[in-house]
């Protein structure tokens, strides 16, 4: 009796693990993003001798495009799909002076480029049409930002915590599944340094305002399954 049940629990924990194996998929995927950065302060670089301060603008979004390559894991049942996509996220934007002088004006252009190791995570909540699987969900994420030898960058902090809004669809193409994603993530705290807006080593010509990295990213997965399908028509799809 006590063999017979220590084979049952054994037989009960395989066929758990298989479970679990049936339903995660793992692969790669890459995109690019749209850097919209909200500014919630501007620290006025330029002041003339009236008092009249030139304050700083940033390049819109649709000029800011950036990129991410990411590895893709994630797990499903019949409602909910958890998906974890850490990588390399780069984001690109300009700060923008113009000071106004009697003879001329001054346009001055600052671009970063910054490139985080990014950890998101996506709850997702899908519909199961055969070979597509359109969902909609959550997303949030924990970044640090890497080293650069951009004197301007250093005035940003390292972590960076985001949240967003996600939708996409799974394409089930019989050996791969393609996984189309878009989504909007907002910063969830100012990324720049106060206390390093002149340690640039070029007075306050990088001088950062209290700003926020939001951003549009749009990305293409293709991921694998870990155990064969057992059963595949034209009419079934088993994701």
């Amino acid at each position: 009796m006590i063999i017979a049940g220590i084979l049952l629990q054994i037989q009960g924990l395989y066929a758990q693990k298989g479970s679990f194996l049936d339903h995660l998929r793992i692969g790669f995927g890459a995109g690019a993003n749209g850097t919209h950065i909200i500014d919630l302060e501007p620290y006025n670089v330029f002041e003339d001798l009236t008092g009249v301060t030139y304050e700083n603008s940033y390049t819109p979004m649709l000029q800011n495009i950036g990129n991410q390559y990411f590895v893709q894991v994630a797990w499903y049942n019949n409602y909910i799909i958890v998906a974890l996509k850490p990588g390399t996220y780069t984001y690109r934007f300009s700060k923008l002076n113009e000071v106004i002088f009697t003879s001329e004006t001054v346009r001055q252009e600052t671009p970063y480029l910054l490139r985080y190791i990014s950890v998101p995570v996506e709850i997702r909540y899908h519909v199961d049409l055969q070979r597509f699987r359109p969902y909609a969900g959550i997303t949030t994420a924990y970044s640090h930002l890497l080293g650069s030898h951009d004197a301007s960058n250093q005035t940003f902090i390292r972590p960076k915590f985001t949240a967003g809004i996600i939708t996409g669809t799974y394409i089930d193409l019989r050996y791969v599944i393609l996984d189309l994603n878009a989504g909007y993530l907002a910063g969830l705290h100012n990324i720049a340094s106060k206390a390093d807006r002149f340690e640039t080593g070029s007075g306050n010509t990088f001088a950062q305002d209290d700003i926020l990295l939001n951003n549009l990213q749009v990305s293409v997965s293709i991921l694998f399954s870990l155990q064969k399908q057992k059963h595949f028509s034209n009419v079934e799809c088993f994701y």
